[in-house]
């Protein structure tokens, strides 16, 4: 992309915002043409401060744009080293961007907190935490016993389409949690982090054993790439934003506790439905392995997230709980409406 076709994809009004943002991240000469031409940076803002307004008068493609910008954003601090450089992490522009993009977002989702009362005692935390998370509707939602009993093999490729936004990503995910940790709470995350590592068996490593299914249903291209973001909805990339938001931030590191501690927790339930509809379609034990055995040592890694990840962090500040625990709603309200979504796409039937 040239100096002289920056300018006219700001200002083509048949670009959509979170295009613009794509085409900004990718473009190797953007500081020195924003630091040139002030104007044109100011009206990429312009355009997301828009794209704002436009999201908080809750227009549909607004909640699409605004989480594919996110993603977009988020996605340069984990993009693969395999592929052509990204020269643009921390630019000033981009920063400006995704902070007012988030802005709006964190305020919808904090509006989404519910008004509860949160256990000060560690103990009756822990039980509380977990009893919480696991009686939300999102960790039993009707959408997976669809999965399990009557959905065609079209409509679970369809649902794999649209998860893969949401926790494929958890390796680096958990390697990011652990920065900055110590003692007991590193090791539980490590202890995690080497299982997703296949504890060093690359066959099975969790991320491979995922394509095995995504394989199978259809999903891998040719060069077998991952080419399904395009095609997800606007909750599916929330609940992936969610994730990475939580992680990435070091003033979010309680909420990525919460938030990747409610994953482990609601993933044995979820997962024992999807292995039962894996077996009803036929889909082979080598694509079901990733579920089957997550049903196992998510469960053990649940209970030991809170008992050793989160519980030590609120022993020595009992304060870190409220963002702990909103890091999980975070993550259980924005999987409620991917779940939703998904379910009235199978049944028919609104939410």
């Amino acid at each position: 992309m040239s100096n002289r076709q920056l300018p006219k994809m700001i200002f083509d009004s048949s670009v959509q915002f979170h295009e613009l943002v794509h085409a900004l991240i990718e473009w190797p000469e953007l500081y020195s043409h924003m630091k040139q031409n002030p104007e044109d940076a100011n009206e990429a803002v312009k355009l997301a401060l828009q794209t704002v307004e436009d999201y908080k008068a809750g227009k549909e493609a607004a909640y699409y744009s605004l989480h594919r910008a996110l993603d977009l954003l988020y996605s340069i601090n984990i993009h693969p080293m395999e592929q052509k450089p990204v020269f643009n992490q921390y630019d000033p522009t981009l920063m400006r961007i995704q902070k007012e993009l988030e802005e709006a977002w964190e305020a919808y989702e904090d509006s989404r907190f519910p008004d509860i009362d949160i256990p000060t005692d560690t103990k009756e935390f822990q039980r509380w935490f977990m009893r919480t998370i696991l009686d939300h509707e999102a960790a039993n939602h009707q959408l997976y016993a669809y999965l399990e009993e009557s959905c065609s093999r079209e409509e679970m490729s369809y649902f794999f389409s649209q998860e893969i936004t949401v926790d494929s990503r958890f390796d680096d995910l958990v390697a990011l949690a652990q920065i900055g940790t110590s003692e007991v709470i590193k090791m539980e995350l490590a202890e995690n982090y080497w299982d997703e590592m296949g504890n060093g068996e690359m066959d099975k490593v969790h991320t491979v054993m995922f394509n095995y299914l995504l394989d199978e249903l259809g999903l891998l291209n040719d060069t077998n790439t991952l080419s399904l973001v395009e095609g997800a909805s606007w909750q599916s990339l929330a609940v992936g934003n969610t994730l990475l938001y939580s992680a990435l931030y070091r003033k979010n590191l309680y909420r990525a506790l919460g938030c990747l501690g409610a994953v482990e927790l609601v993933a044995p339930k979820r997962f024992s439905r999807l292995v039962k509809g894996f077996k009803r379609l036929g889909i082979s034990e080598k694509g079901r392995e990733y579920h089957t055995l997550h049903i196992q040592i998510d469960t053990r890694h649940g209970h030991g997230w809170v008992k050793n990840a989160i519980v030590p962090i609120i022993k020595d500040n009992p304060e870190a709980r409220i963002e702990i625990v909103k890091g999980a709603f975070l993550r259980l309200n924005t999987s409620m409406d991917y779940c939703n979504k998904i379910y009235e796409r199978f049944s028919k039937v609104s939410v």
